[in-house]
C-alpha cells in the first residue's frame, strides 16, 4: 500500500530516480529504467517499515533476519591493536549495522550528522544505538580517534553522499562525481584499517546479509584517493549487481 502511494499517486521524487537512473545506466532503455525504478520504490518502501519493526522487534528475531559474515577480519585488526573504519553507501538496508555490536568484542560507533527534525533524530538514535552501537557525532570523530585515553575501536562511515565542500572527483556510475575523502584522511592520521561493508538482500529465510572486504590496511603508504577510490569500486558493483537496492532518491549529482 505504501508503495502504490509513494509510486503511483505521489511520485516522490520520480524525475531524481528517472534521471539519476538513466545518467548511471545510459545502456540500458527507458523500459528498463522503469523496472528498476519501480523495484527501487518497493525496496524504499520496505526498509522504512523495517526501520520501524527493527525498534520493536526482540533481538532474536533480529539475528534472524539479519545474518553477519567475516567478522574475523574485524577481529583480526582488533587483536592488532588498530582502529578500524567501516565505510558503506545507502545500499540495501544500511541500519541493520545496528546489530553489529552483538557479534564484536569491541566499541562499535556510528558516526553520524545529526538531523535538523528533533523528533526523528531522537527516533533515528533509538534505532542505531538500540544493541550498543554508539553514536559519534561527525566533528567529535577526528579528537576521539585521537585521544590517547580512548580504547581501539570501529567506526562506521556511510561514505556516498554529496560532499559538503569541493573535494576530489571519481568516476562513479559512468559520471564524474564528487567524493567525501574524510574517513580516509582519518584512516592516514590514526593508521586505521579500512574495510568495506556490503549488505546485500538474500533470498533464503533472512532479509539482509552484511559481509566486510578489506579496502587497506596500511593507509599511510596508500597512494593518494586509494582508499577512497577502491570504496568506489566497491559500492559501484554492489549497485550494478542489484541497482533497485541504492538510494536514487539522492540528488547525488545536484552540482556538477
Amino acid at each position: 500500500m505504501l508503495y502504490f502511494i509513494l509510486y503511483k499517486i505521489l511520485r516522490y521524487r520520480y524525475a531524481v530516480v528517472v534521471q539519476n537512473l538513466s545518467r548511471s545506466f545510459p545502456e540500458r532503455s527507458y523500459s528498463e529504467i522503469r523496472l528498476v525504478a519501480a523495484g527501487f520504490y518497493r525496496h524504499f518502501c520496505r526498509i522504512f517499515l523495517e526501520m520501524g519493526l527493527m525498534l520493536l522487534m526482540p533481538e532474536r528475531r533480529v539475528k534472524e533476519k539479519v545474518v553477519v559474515r567475516d567478522t574475523a577480519l574485524l577481529e583480526h585488526y582488533h587483536a592488532q591493536q588498530k582502529n578500524i573504519i567501516i565505510m558503506l553507501g545507502h545500499y540495501g538496508n544500511w541500519e541493520c549495522l545496528n546489530i553489529l555490536p552483538r557479534y564484536c568484542s569491541f566499541p562499535l560507533y556510528a558516526v553520524y550528522k545529526p538531523l535538523s527534525n528533533a523528533f526523528f533524530d531522537r527516533v533515528m538514535q533509538r534505532l542505531r544505538s538500540r544493541f550498543g552501537l554508539r553514536l559519534l557525532p561527525m566533528h567529535k570523530t577526528a579528537r576521539h580517534m585521537l585521544a590517547a585515553h580512548s580504547v581501539k575501536g570501529a567506526y562506521i562511515f556511510v561514505a556516498d553522499q554529496f560532499p559538503p565542500q569541493e573535494t576530489c572527483t571519481m568516476s562513479f556510475l559512468h559520471q564524474p562525481t564528487r567524493v567525501i575523502t574524510g574517513a580516509e584522511r582519518l584512516a592516514k592520521t590514526t593508521g586505521a584499517a579500512v574495510v568495506y561493508a556490503s549488505v546485500k538482500k538474500t533470498a533464503g529465510p533472512a532479509d539482509w546479509e552484511i559481509s566486510f572486504r578489506l579496502i587497506c590496511d596500511e593507509p599511510a603508504v596508500a597512494p593518494p584517493n586509494h582508499i577512497t577510490q577502491r570504496f568506489t569500486e566497491m559500492l559501484e558493483q554492489d549497485i550494478c549487481d542489484s541497482p533497485q537496492y541504492w538510494l536514487w532518491t539522492h540528488r547525488r549529482w545536484k552540482q556538477q
